[in-house]
Formats: structure tokens, sequence, C-alpha cells
């Protein structure tokens, strides 16, 4: 798994992103997903919409949204500004480096309110950029609030989130 993360993400071997968004969608049929859940991706700064074919997370929303009867929430959350990549920092300075980062688009509310929210990421590894997305998400006030990704790193399964 960890071989294919990195092969998508850091080598651009994005054919792999279909194979992996049919795992995670396998995954999340555990999950109390009720009826016509949204899935909202991670998105990168400048992200206006579904255009993210390159981006994991707007695959799996995709592949998601189709399979659980459900709704692409691609363009909903959206990151305010640029970010340094969270690779090289620690705990806290990943906290502090995605607190803000993200904002509801003008029509999340209406999409958002009293559903049920799975947000989806590639990798949980302090758990920071869910966390920072999750807290812009409940101002909508959805119905409930999950989270889906593909792995957990090392740390993160250590800390046991």
């Amino acid at each position: 798994m960890r071989q294919a993360i990195l092969q998508m993400k850091v080598q651009g071997e994005y054919q792999l992103a279909g194979q992996l968004s049919g795992m995670l969608a396998s995954l999340a049929k555990s999950l109390p997903l009720g009826d016509r859940p949204v899935f909202v991706p991670i998105p990168r700064f400048g992200a206006r919409g579904e255009t993210e074919y390159r981006h994991f997370p707007h695959i799996a929303v995709n592949m998601l949204s189709k399979g659980f009867d459900g709704d692409s929430g691609s363009g909903l959350l959206l990151k305010t500004h640029r970010t340094p990549l969270q690779t090289q920092l620690s705990d806290m300075e990943r906290l502090k480096n995605v607190d803000g980062a993200f904002e509801l688009s003008p029509t999340a509310v209406d999409r958002l309110c009293g559903r049920t929210v799975v947000i989806v990421d590639d990798v949980l590894t302090t758990g920071a950029t869910v966390c920072a997305a999750t807290n812009v998400i409940l101002q909508a006030r959805p119905h409930q609030c999950l989270y889906l990704t593909l792995a957990r790193s090392r740390a993160t399964i250590r800390s046991g989130l």
C-alpha cells in the first residue's frame, strides 16, 4: 500500500488512483453513511471544482459518490492559501500550518446541512488536516462528519488515532 501511494503522489502514477479508490470504496462499506452522503475531498490550494483529475481525494470522491448514491462535494471545501508540505513538520507545526487554511464555498452550507459528510484524503498522519477541515465543515451543521483515508502513517498508529 505504501509503495502504491508513494508512486501515485511522488512519481505521478495517477493510473493507480482508480485502483486505490476502489480499495477506499471497500473500506467505506463499513461506515454508517445513511441516505445520500456527501463526499468532500481535502482540496489543494487553487482547486475550484471537479477538475482535479490528478489529485487522489477528488478522484476517490467521484468514485465514492457514484458507488454510494451520494453527492460529490468537490468545490465545497476550499483551501484559502498555499501551505508548506506537512511531511517535514512536527505535530504542533502541522496543526499551525493548516489552522485557518480552509473555508466553505458560498453553496456549501445548503449542500451539507443535515447530511452525512465524509471527508476524503489519502493518508492520515497526525490528523491536523482532517481536524482543520472538520472544524470548518461543522459550521455547515451536518448530521455527522466522518473521514475516510487510504492509510494511516506509522506515527498515527503509534498515537492511537
